[in-house]
């Protein structure tokens, strides 16, 4: 169960919002859902309806989101890379929500199950070609804060210097929805049953 209370349609929001706070949520809604006569956050989006508890906050990344996905040419030329990625970080960060949220997308963008389950051995497995095992160094790189002068000369020369700083970019978005994810327990039922279970 998460921490806080989700936002997932504009009733749930906690307390009484004042005006300017009601005209946020009904904008967001109206942003996210339009033409809906009840619009709701599905809960496979649970970490949206997390920060939906800020409508204002929420809507500015909406709109960074449209941005990332739809228009910056690394994420939305690379389907299966960026894919790639967000599991990479996902498995860094221990991010089970996030991962299993993505085990679909990143099978219809050709990211086999077996390559998401070979994730912490890319090293030597062999599910893995140059340019999806350099994705996967970058992406830890990053996460981790060491990103050695070799290896962003490789992703430079591979992208070249725009979409290396694309890359990277889409990197600390997942991110930032990992540590949200984590921090606030958001959780939903996938299918997938429990790790561990």
């Amino acid at each position: 169960m998460a921490r806080v209370k989700l936002v997932f349609k504009p009733d749930d929001y906690p307390g009484t919002p004042d005006a300017p706070t009601k005209q946020a949520l009904r904008e967001l809604f109206e942003h996210m859902f339009p033409g809906h006569a009840n619009p709701e956050i599905p809960g496979k989006s649970s970490a949206f309806a997390t920060v939906a508890r800020d409508p204002r906050l929420a809507m500015r990344l909406i709109k960074l989101s449209d941005y990332i996905l739809r228009e910056m040419p690394w994420t939305s030329q690379r389907q299966t890379l960026k894919q790639l990625a967000i599991q990479t970080l996902n498995f860094h960060y221990k991010c089970d929500f996030s991962f299993q949220s993505h085990i679909r997308p990143a099978q219809a963008c050709g990211i086999t199950l077996e390559q998401q389950a070979c994730i912490p051995f890319w090293k030597t497995a062999n599910v893995f070609d140059d340019e999806q095992r350099l994705v996967i160094e970058y992406t830890l790189a990053v996460v981790t804060g060491d990103v050695p002068d070799a290896l962003f000369a490789r992703v430079v020369k591979q992208y070249g210097e725009q979409e290396a700083l694309e890359f990277t970019v889409a990197i600390a978005w997942w991110s930032f929805w990992a540590m949200i994810i984590n921090a606030t327990r958001t959780d939903f039922d996938f299918g997938y049953g429990k790790p561990g279970a």
